[in-house]
């Protein structure tokens, strides 16, 4: 199913990741999802999550290679939350968009958006979760009574992995632990840090490490969740008119596998385009099992 180009693999999951910030209204469709010689600039959405300039200088990239593929002007939308971005996309006030592959397997279902082009996925762990080092949280057993941050409710690797996690551990949110938002994985480990909360599931603590962000030496890892079936998605408005959508299908899979500048890029060397429902369908299943859908991603 998964198309394979013969270029370097590129790394984990940090494009589950952008600025928190208000959705600004684009208007209506925009003249240039009618007719994309009109001159018209295409809005691209990035998903909420971390202020961290590494990772909005990698969005930056894509947005220069969306601009690149269409030959118009971008306008950067960054919603507040997921759930923002499959609306935005939804209502046709976003024309393009990077998601989790959560986000993209419910706003999928729920026929908000178009998956244009997925990445495989790496067979390494999605999340780890954390807590202090001596706290006595030494495990995910641990975390019974104790506070989690989670990232955003459409963050895979932020809350729907980890919750998973806790859940196959016979901890139900609410009732075994209690939990909150922290906007980004940055916000998440720094929680732990200042004592705030007891634990926080990350998929970008390296990251953070480098950056200076985060001290690693502070923390334990208390337990990783099962890998996820796909990487990160481009997506589309449905209303998407045909030429762009070809232009994007055209020149985004090759402009981003493998381009060095998008080292966070989460995903391997093997894409699929206009992949539908069908890789994103373990997803589903999973938030099924523990009760998760598209209103959650608030």
């Amino acid at each position: 199913m998964f198309r394979s180009t013969p270029v370097r693999a590129v790394t984990a999951a940090a494009l589950l990741s952008a600025t928190a910030v208000a959705l600004t209204a684009c208007g209506g469709p925009t003249e240039a999802s009618e007719d994309s010689g009109s001159g018209e600039s295409i809005v691209f959405a990035m998903p909420p999550g971390t202020d961290d300039p590494d990772i909005l200088e990698e969005f930056g990239v894509i947005q220069t290679i969306v601009g690149e593929a269409t030959g118009r002007d971008v306008q950067e939308e960054m919603p507040a939350d997921y759930l923002g971005v499959v609306e935005g996309l939804r209502q046709d006030h976003v024309d393009v968009a990077v998601l989790s592959p959560f986000a993209t397997a419910l706003a999928v279902k729920n026929d908000s958006v178009d998956p244009l082009v997925v990445w495989k996925a790496d067979e390494e762990p999605a999340s780890t979760c954390y807590s202090l080092k001596d706290s006595g949280i030494d495990e995910i057993a641990d975390v019974a009574g104790q506070q989690v941050a989670f990232v955003d409710p459409g963050s895979t690797t932020g809350y729907f992995m980890p919750a998973a996690l806790l859940d196959e551990n016979g901890l139900i949110n609410g009732e075994d632990y209690e939990s909150t938002f922290a906007g980004g994985h940055d916000s998440a480990l720094l929680a732990v840090a200042n004592g705030s909360v007891d634990v926080a599931c990350s998929s970008i603590m390296d990251m953070l490490a480098e950056s200076g962000t985060i001290n690693p030496d502070e923390f334990q890892a208390i337990g990783q969740t099962a890998p996820i079936p796909v990487g990160v998605a481009v997506v589309v408005s449905p209303n998407l008119d045909a030429e762009t959508r070809a232009q994007l299908l055209e020149h985004l899979p090759e402009a981003m596998t493998g381009n060095e500048k998008l080292s966070a890029l989460g995903g391997t060397d093997e894409y699929v385009l206009e992949p539908g429902l069908e890789p994103f369908q373990p997803l589903l299943d999973a938030a099924d099992a523990v009760g998760l859908n598209l209103e959650d991603m608030r």
